[in-house]
């Protein structure tokens, strides 16, 4: 009993031992096989993206697939050679340009475009816009990641230029706004002075721009004189044109500080800011006559045989109305203080040859003679 058990356990080990050598068998024939059959499907590639090249083994027979194989997604926008459905074989190069915006932004209008080059300056040919002598916002050479770039483009322009009392001159300038066109020109400008157009303004090729230039000061005088003001009162009494002093005015002092305004170096405006007044300005009072004139009698040859007749025709023709427009009137040729003083009204020649021969007689009576006619009274032959 107890020894066919132990020939049966022999048995069964000898089974086992037999089952574990034919699994071991097909175990290395499938590896064997699995390793002939990856050798003969990979392929030896050269793979270049956005131009850095490595070698990789790929298993695949077209471009498609070698790509899978690497991980790498194409779209319409990126440049593949051979085009992705070609066949490969050991040694074959493919070559993957990946496209990428390009957000470029010319004197303030934007506009994207796709590209598959690398650089800036690359990029720019590529979509035939190159900007020559434009002011680029980074450097030609610079780099286009996957991601993309934003780029801000200044073309140059014609414009014209009126900066302060300068004359208008025409001048080429890469700039974008009116403040970029002043920065250029090295022009400062003030807080006070006027641009038009403002400086946020965009230009463009033809554009004016005109700066005032505009100074504020402050100006203090010492002791400044004070012009004594006039007075004019309206009398009745005199004629019109007639005037009488009958208070002279005296000037006065202060002290005064003025702010100055001035345009494009020009002073445009001045206004007193403090005054302090040190002497005060007597006025002149002035009468100044509004009766109506009688309408002027261009001849009178009123006549008589009395010396005053004579005179008269000496002095004047013999004309009581002449004017001659020297300073002397009538037909006696009084001057006007002289009438005056003596109580003549109005004009002499505006009067009859009665009234200037009465003034006449009231000059006689206190010069003693005709002395006020010298000329005419040595002619004549009269006492003076």
């Amino acid at each position: 009993m107890v020894r066919s058990r132990l020939a049966q356990l022999s048995r069964s080990r000898l089974n086992s031992r037999a089952v574990l050598a034919t699994l071991v068998a097909v175990i290395v024939a499938a590896v064997v096989g699995t390793t002939v059959g990856y050798a003969a499907l990979s392929k030896d590639v050269t793979l270049t993206l956005d131009g850095k090249t490595r070698q990789v083994s790929a298993i695949g027979d077209t471009v498609a697939d070698v790509l899978e194989s690497e991980g790498i997604e194409v779209t319409d926008k990126d440049l593949v050679a051979p085009a992705v459905d070609e066949t490969v074989t050991d040694g074959t190069a493919i070559a993957v340009q990946f496209g990428r915006p390009l957000e470029l932004s010319v004197d303030g209008d934007t506009q994207t475009y796709w590209v598959n080059s690398t650089d800036v300056a690359s990029a720019l040919g590529e979509i035939g816009r190159r900007f020559d002598g434009a002011d680029l916002s980074t450097s030609r050479g610079s780099s286009i990641g996957r991601g993309g770039l934003t780029l801000e483009v200044v073309t140059p322009k014609v414009v014209h230029l009126k900066l302060g009392a300068k004359d208008l001159r025409k001048r080429t300038v890469t700039a974008l706004t009116v403040a970029d066109v002043l920065k250029s020109m090295d022009f400062e400008v003030d807080k006070h002075d006027k641009v038009t157009p403002s400086l946020s303004t965009e230009i463009a090729d033809g554009d004016k721009v005109v700066v005032k230039d505009i100074r504020i000061a402050t100006k203090r005088v010492a002791r400044e004189v004070v012009d004594a003001p006039v007075i004019e009162r309206e009398d009745d009494s005199m004629f019109e044109g007639e005037e009488e002093v009958v208070q002279s005015g005296r000037d006065g002092v202060r002290n005064v500080t003025y702010r100055l305004r001035f345009v494009n170096g020009e002073l445009v405006a001045r206004k007193v800011v403090k005054a302090d007044l040190r002497v005060k300005a007597v006025p002149t009072i002035v009468k100044v006559g509004t009766k109506e004139e009688p309408e002027p009698t261009t001849s009178n040859f009123a006549g008589g045989s009395t010396v005053w007749d004579s005179l008269a025709q000496c002095e004047s023709g013999g004309n009581w109305a002449i004017n001659t427009g020297n300073g002397y009137y009538g037909g006696l040729q009084f001057s006007l203080s002289t009438w005056r003083a003596y109580g003549g009204p109005g004009y002499p020649h505006q009067q009859s040859r009665e009234t200037q021969i009465a003034i006449a007689e009231k000059l006689r009576a206190a010069t003693g003679g005709y002395g006020s006619w010298p000329g005419c009274a040595a002619k004549l032959g009269l006492p003076t």
